[in-house]
């Protein structure tokens, strides 16, 4: 399907200043709970293609990004001369991190899981205390509050990653959009439709190799990471701590246990929401992944939606929800390939996820010096283990 689009240049103060029809490839990547990717193959740089500047495809006012890099190269084995690189604009909210209100430890909510979201950007990206911290052009459309109402706190943590924490607990989206006319970037918070076959209200969405709408499919089943037994520890010390379980029903070989150090919660009723995130994130990783007919997009399914996948030679049926799309753009036409299910984490990502795990500790005390002189940090790390730290 031939599907070649134009690729529009606006600047940082949202202005267009040029649009773009000639390109060797274009691949855009956009993501249900997180930022995405894209990248353009180009045979010459323009003044319009600037780090810092913003994307658009067509009028498409979702398919947005901002530009982070640029190769140029005049390598005579490089096929291409130049690719420009860059995020979809959710990744502006990279750059803040979550403060707690001024005279609080930590900010803490009981509230709808959409409520939580839109308040977090509000409160650090559009309309903080500190004005510096706000971001040109963003806006936060209204809350529908959506999904289930759970208790959360959030300390100095990256803004982007507690958004994409609250919306995989809850099944939520999120996207920002550029809207030029209104000189705008608007942040909201997407719901996707149900077209499984467990619901009756509107005819189900079905991807199977049988109905050729797939080809080119790609499946992964991995629990390596999976975890279903959370063991939330509160305040308290020793036999004194507070703990609390979730999925505690789970037994045997089927029971996989994760503690989980919840100290800085000093209301225990709050404890099993922090039990549930947490599990939330080391869910049984089944994904699909497969070209499909690009005629139905948009028209009987989209990203987010909740759809059904059937593949007989890979034993695949599930009803899945959408969680990433890639598109491509080139001289064989346009092809789209979504993501049914979990998308697989990236090594980054996961020495990331190691790291954090290991590395989150408490304010320590000085020890007392060694017979070599130095003096060790005292700090606990997450699993409430006393360990010494030497610094060189």
């Amino acid at each position: 399907m031939d599907k070649r689009i134009n690729v529009r240049f606006f600047d940082k103060n949202l202005k267009f200043i040029g649009e773009l029809d000639a390109y060797e490839g274009l691949e855009f990547i956009t993501r249900w709970t997180k930022y995405g990717t894209f990248q353009i193959f180009v045979y010459r740089i323009t003044k319009q293609m600037k780090i810092g500047n913003y994307i658009m495809l067509d009028n498409d006012r979702k398919k947005t990004g901002i530009i982070k890099r640029i190769e140029c190269s005049d390598d005579d084995n490089s096929s291409t001369p130049a690719t420009i690189s860059g995020y979809t604009l959710l990744h502006l909210l990279t750059q803040r991190i979550t403060y707690p209100p001024k005279g609080l430890a930590y900010h803490s909510f009981h509230d709808t899981a959409e409520n939580i979201i839109c308040s977090l950007v509000k409160a650090n990206a559009t309309n903080a205390t500190d004005t510096k911290r706000n971001i040109p052009f963003l806006k936060v459309k209204a809350s529908s509050g959506r999904g289930d109402r759970v208790y959360y706190q959030t300390r100095y943590d990256n803004l982007d990653e507690a958004v994409t924490a609250l919306c995989e607990a809850s099944g939520l989206g999120v996207s920002v959009s550029l809207i030029p006319e209104n000189q705008q970037l608007l942040f909201e918070v997407l719901e996707g439709v149900d077209r499984s076959a467990n619901q009756s209200n509107r005819p189900p969405m079905i991807f199977n190799v049988d109905y050729d709408n797939v080809t080119n499919r790609e499946f992964i089943s991995d629990i390596s990471e999976y975890k279903n037994t959370a063991i939330v520890a509160g305040q308290g010390e020793g036999a004194e701590r507070r703990i609390r379980y979730v999925g505690d029903e789970n037994s045997g070989l089927e029971r996989y246990e994760l503690f989980v150090d919840a100290r800085d919660i000093e209301d225990d009723t709050a404890l099993p929401d922090r039990g549930k995130s947490k599990l939330a994130e080391c869910a049984c990783n089944d994904t699909y992944s497969s070209e499909v007919d690009s005629s139905q997009y948009k028209i009987k399914w989209d990203i987010g939606d909740i759809v059904v996948t059937v593949d007989r030679e890979y034993a695949v049926n599930m009803n899945e929800r959408i969680v990433e799309t890639t598109e491509t753009f080139d001289e064989n036409g346009y092809s789209i390939s979504p993501t049914f299910g979990t998308t697989q984490k990236t090594i980054l990502e996961k020495i990331s996820d190691i790291s954090t795990a290991s590395m989150q500790l408490v304010e320590g005390i000085q020890g007392i010096k060694g017979e070599d002189g130095k003096t060790p940090q005292m700090m606990i790390n997450t699993d409430g283990h006393l360990i010494a730290i030497y610094e060189d």
